[in-house]
């Protein structure tokens, strides 16, 4: 269910490299519960803003805030700590090893910073919760089989795994249909509905049509600020973004 308190977001958050303005004074909401896409042109500043939102980045100016609190100047670890994850655009895993080993070394990052650097980490939870994911997550048939040795769809469907290593409340996705194959696009559909059962996801994309099918609500940027904000169908119907973003068809 969505909730009408947000989840995430920014305030005026701004960010410039040299005399480019790459995200201008953004105010951004994100409801808990939801799914919501962040979509437009090449160079419009949606990664810039999903890595402000994650720590990549810091902006020039403006706030992040997260369940209520302040984040902007907490680096990406601490961010996860608090509860997000994020998957990447390129499919970031270790392709020489396993499914399963994967994922006990993304539960191992994620339980780092928790851990006394001279401290043993405790490797029956690790397994414990590596099993957990895989038995919620029926995605991948061999866990045992190499990362590399996936089709694409589930080696995103893999790094999404990673990125939940964490339990995170809200998971960002950046362009996770990106290189799918059309015929393997109903694996990330099926993917993204399932863990937006528990969660909120934030995803930015440019495959319209898969957008469209997935979001709750779609945020629309153009040239570093927000242009629109709505539900499919009334993003669809929009004038600005048909003529912006969509080059004037729909």
């Amino acid at each position: 269910m969505i909730s009408p308190d947000p989840i995430l977001e920014t305030k005026e958050v701004t960010i410039r490299f040299g005399g480019l303005t790459a995200v201008n004074r953004v105010d951004f909401q994100l409801r808990k519960g939801e799914i919501r896409a962040l979509i437009g042109p090449n160079g419009a500043g949606k990664t810039t803003l999903f890595n402000l939102v994650t720590g990549v980045l810091r902006p020039s100016s403006g706030g992040v805030f997260f369940k209520g609190r302040e984040i902007t100047k907490l680096p990406p670890y601490r961010r996860i700590k608090l509860g997000m994850g994020r998957s990447f655009q390129l499919v970031n895993l270790f392709p020489e090893l396993t499914v399963e080993k994967n994922i006990e070394i993304a539960i191992q990052a994620s339980l780092k910073k928790k851990h006394h650097p001279f401290e043993r980490m405790d490797r029956k939870k690790i397994k414990r919760r590596t099993k957990e994911l895989l038995a919620e997550f029926r995605w991948i048939e061999n866990p045992l089989i190499e990362g590399g040795a996936l089709i694409y769809a589930e080696q995103k469907k893999l790094e999404t795994l990673l990125a939940l290593a964490s339990n995170p409340e809200l998971i960002l996705l950046d362009e996770p249909s990106a290189g799918v194959d059309e015929d393997d696009i109903y694996l990330i559909i099926d993917m993204i509905t399932k863990i937006s059962k528990d969660r909120t996801i934030l995803l930015t994309d440019h495959d319209i049509k898969f957008v469209m099918k997935i979001a709750d609500r779609i945020t629309v940027m153009d040239q570093g600020s927000i242009i629109a904000e709505g539900l499919p169908k009334e993003i669809a119907a929009d004038p600005k973004v048909n003529e912006v973003y969509f080059g004037g068809t729909c």
